[in-house]
């Protein structure tokens, strides 16, 4: 919804922009490849293994 959008992302008083530096772009493309991929098995073990890492706890995915 375009309204939502605007609140959400794309009112230059509320958003943040950062910038992303790659340094490996190989990793970057599988990651990247996994998360937007169709094999959600996939998808669902990297944000697990992500999740894992930083200690999160109550992930609903």
């Amino acid at each position: 919804m375009p309204e939502q959008l605007w609140e959400t992302t794309m009112d230059p008083d509320t958003r943040i922009l950062k910038q992303l530096v790659v340094d490996d772009a190989a990793e970057t493309n599988v990651v990247f490849s996994s998360l937007m991929g169709a094999r959600v098995d996939v998808r669902k073990e990297l944000i697990k293994s992500a999740a894992t890492r930083m200690n999160l706890e109550n992930l609903d995915i």
